[in-house]
């Protein structure tokens, strides 16, 4: 049995990934926390524990360590197509979501990124966070309006 399943180990990349903005980052953070699992077994002996470590750790080592590092966006490359044409290199929208995620300030980046990870209640969010519920759901708030309005900003305007 392993102690993430692979699908866990995605959503927490992509947790990574909100945080720094940028994939290598998401990356190194992810390799560099789990090469700790061994060291804290004990504290990762049940489900609830390992998800609760893990996101701990990785937003402590994002906030401490990547706080962005001038990266370029990753690219998509489109496979060659019969004709021998270049491949076409295309942005991943989900980069430029990330980028926008990171801008966020703390603690609404982390919080609506636990959020959006949906493997923790409210009520773990915020123990997670060292946070009262109340003030919680306003950081939530907030941070909804803030990614929202970054949001609209990376939308052309109607002609």
């Amino acid at each position: 049995m392993h102690l993430f399943p692979k699908n866990t180990l995605a959503e927490f990349y992509r947790f990574a990934l909100l945080l720094t903005g940028n994939a290598k980052a998401a990356e190194r953070v992810m390799a560099e926390t789990l090469s700790e699992v061994e060291s804290h077994l004990e504290q990762v002996r049940n489900e609830t524990s390992r998800q609760a470590w893990l996101a701990r750790r990785i937003r402590e080592r994002c906030l401490r360590d990547h706080t962005g590092d001038g990266t370029p966006s990753p690219r998509l490359v489109r496979e060659e197509d019969e004709s021998g044409a270049e491949p076409e290199i295309l942005e991943i929208e989900a980069f430029l979501l990330a980028q926008r995620f990171h801008a966020l300030p703390e603690p609404e980046r982390s919080a609506l990124a636990l959020f959006y990870l949906e493997f923790f209640t409210v009520s773990e969010i915020a123990e997670l966070l060292k946070m009262d519920i109340e003030i919680l759901s306003d950081t939530l708030g907030h941070a909804r309006e803030l990614l929202q309005s970054s949001l609209h900003t990376m939308q052309p305007p109607l002609p």
